[in-house]
């Protein structure tokens, strides 16, 4: 391989199978990448050679593979939470993880003098408490297809977590799951779920009733509340306030629900 792939700026298409891609031809067609970025942000950055590596789910499930048999499978899933941050330089951070724990084994956790050993456990740390968190947070409305909706805007990409937790909790339901950030739905049938995009105008029509609904659930709210013990900097801390336009208990108080359209 030439010099001028070898070392470049390296785009792929943003998916985890592709940044596995990426870490395969690392070590298999000895790319040496100066920035790794998703492909449809790398195509506006200064100047500069670049090399686009084309997903291969074969290349990444050796890597995976790899992972979980030489490093260990709490590494995998550190990895895996650590990529759902949206932070660019997390591309950079996870190579040189993977590449450490290759070479010292399960111990790369205990590394975390590495500066990227380091920034790879807080951006996993990071996404894990927001999918905690979402667990208990979601709000289902039902709609008149007989489909429970819960709209979310989370900042990380959540998704995937959260539509295992519901399928194993929710499966003989049909729901949809609708990240408004990322224009992107988990829709569960009753018998398999899928991950797709949805458009940005989306919108749902809920059952007649559901209104009715959401007002006897505020009102269950209002009287459990201890009013003498109420904490609003507490409330704040364990629940971030922009959970709360998705979220029953505060509509009509605190922020306005706005992200359903009822015909």
């Amino acid at each position: 391989m030439d010099q001028m792939i070898q070392e470049t700026l390296v785009l792929f298409d943003g998916s985890l199978d592709g940044f596995f891609t990426v870490v395969f031809d690392v070590y298999y067609e000895k790319l040496i990448p100066i920035a790794i970025m998703n492909e449809e942000y790398g195509q506006l950055t200064l100047d500069c050679k670049s090399h686009t590596v084309v997903t291969d789910t074969k290349k990444a499930d050796r890597v995976l593979t790899g992972i979980c048999e030489k490093i260990s499978f709490d590494a995998a899933e550190i990895i895996y939470f650590a990529f759902m941050v949206p932070d660019e330089s997390r591309y950079m951070a996870l190579l040189s993880y993977i590449r450490l724990g290759f070479k010292v084994g399960a111990s790369v956790n205990d590394h975390l003098k590495d500066d990227n050993v380091l920034k790879v456990h807080k951006l996993a740390k990071l996404a894990g408490k927001e999918a905690h968190l979402l667990r208990g947070f979601c709000r289902f409305s039902e709609t008149k297809q007989g489909v429970f909706y819960s709209p979310i805007t989370p900042k990380n990409d959540v998704l995937p977590v959260l539509a295992d937790h519901f399928t194993r909790r929710f499966m003989n339901h049909s729901w949809v799951i609708h990240d408004k950030t990322r224009n992107k739905a988990a829709i569960y049938d009753g018998k398999k779920c899928i991950i797709t995009d949805v458009p940005r105008d989306a919108t749902v029509d809920l059952m007649d009733g559901e209104e009715e609904t959401r007002g006897l659930w505020m009102t269950f709210f209002d009287n459990l509340t201890i009013k003498e013990r109420s904490n609003k900097k507490l409330q704040r801390q364990l629940l971030p306030l922009y959970f709360r336009g998705n979220m029953t208990e505060f509509w009509d108080r605190e922020v306005k629900p706005g992200l359903i359209k009822k015909a």
